[in-house]
């Protein structure tokens, strides 16, 4: 039975558990802030129901956008059709108060690579951005859980003794995925400073990580996989 996890006419997040007919069998009687709230009540109170999997399988709804969000999207995804990948990632960059935004590309299980990247300073991307061993990512988190917030890293028990504690402060991301569900890297928006970032934008972020896929730029990530330039 999978869950439906969706957004309500107060652009609150709610959740249903639907049986093989798409029929309501039981919901929640919260609403939450956001997507991952949402999905860890419904967790917790479907896996006491005897008739519930074990395993519950989350899937989103359709998502009733707000205008701001409709119009960001919209913007978002003429620049890329019109100007590319930087571009796009410039219009989201504008919404927020984070220094970067940025797309990683997963070339082999063992290190990311940067592809496109905005800096609000407009500084020459750092060489520790440019290319990450996998496992001293953040990144690894947002594909492992399909998403990964941060507003304090300093503060997150969740990275305690991870190398870029502290260090990176502010990290907001979604994996990327091909059509057949292939993890293909991350979209984020990062920053050393301690920054939240408002549900609204990290919902814009998710949706906009849909529509980007075929517009990534895969010969530059296959030279960077063959050694090349």
């Amino acid at each position: 039975m999978p869950i439906v996890v969706f957004l309500d006419p107060s652009q609150r997040w709610r959740w249903q558990l639907h049986d093989s007919d798409e029929v309501v069998v039981a919901e929640g009687c919260q609403t939450f802030a956001t997507y991952a709230h949402a999905v860890g009540n419904a967790h917790e109170v479907c896996r006491r129901i005897p008739d519930a999997p074990v395993e519950v399988e989350v899937a989103l709804a359709p998502v009733a956008s707000t205008p701001r969000i409709s119009a960001a999207l919209s913007s978002a995804g003429q620049a890329l059709r019109e100007r590319g990948l930087e571009a796009a990632l410039e219009v989201l960059n504008s919404r927020i108060p984070h220094r970067y935004t940025a797309v990683y590309w997963l070339p082999d299980p063992d290190r990311l690579v940067n592809v496109a990247l905005v800096d609000k300073l407009r500084e020459p991307a750092p060489l520790n951005l440019q290319t990450l061993p996998y496992n001293e990512s953040f990144c690894q988190f947002a594909i492992r859980d399909g998403e990964f917030r941060t507003f304090n890293s300093a503060r997150d028990a969740r990275l305690d003794g991870h190398v870029y504690q502290g260090v990176l402060n502010s990290y907001h991301a979604v994996p990327l995925t091909s059509s057949s569900g292939e993890i293909l890297g991350t979209l984020c928006h990062f920053d050393p400073v301690a920054l939240d970032l408002a549900d609204e934008d990290f919902e814009l972020l998710r949706l906009f990580s849909k529509i980007v896929v075929p517009y990534l730029p895969r010969v530059a990530v296959s030279a960077v996989r063959d050694g090349g330039p």
